[in-house]
């Protein structure tokens, strides 16, 4: 509950900044698979299939490297007490973490879920998402 609440706070927080835009709030919560433990040298592989190469398009920007949204912000804690919110524009590396604040080269749900959540809904958006290895 006490991770919940710290990413309401940033989420009106958030809201401060953008008075003049609706905020759409998604909150993700579970366990290790909610943490995601893909890595980001697995993205080659969603290329391989030609049903999937258009979720590789949406991922990757034209230099190759993941995107990062401009209007689709995040918030996430691991679950630890001591840890502070990894908090920033949506993009790769905010799956399982040692540390919230540092990217450790993983994603989970969070990445496509914000990529695919944004063009349907045409608004800014703010994932809040605790999720710890279960």
């Amino acid at each position: 509950m006490k991770h919940l609440i710290s990413g309401l706070g940033f989420a009106m927080a958030f809201a401060s900044f953008s008075a003049a835009s609706p905020l759409k709030v998604y909150i993700l919560a579970g366990q290790s698979n909610m943490e995601g433990h893909a890595k980001l040298s697995s993205f080659d592989h969603i290329g391989m299939d030609p049903k999937t190469v258009p979720i590789l398009e949406e991922m990757r920007g034209e230099s190759g490297e993941p995107v990062e949204l401009e209007d689709v912000w995040i918030s996430y804690r691991t679950g630890k007490e001591e840890d502070q919110p990894g908090v920033g524009k949506l993009t790769a590396g905010f799956g399982a973490r040692r540390e919230s604040t540092e990217n450790d080269g993983k994603i989970g749900p969070e990445f496509t879920f914000g990529i695919y959540t944004r063009k349907l809904v045409k608004e800014p958006i703010l994932i809040i998402k605790t999720a710890w290895g279960g």
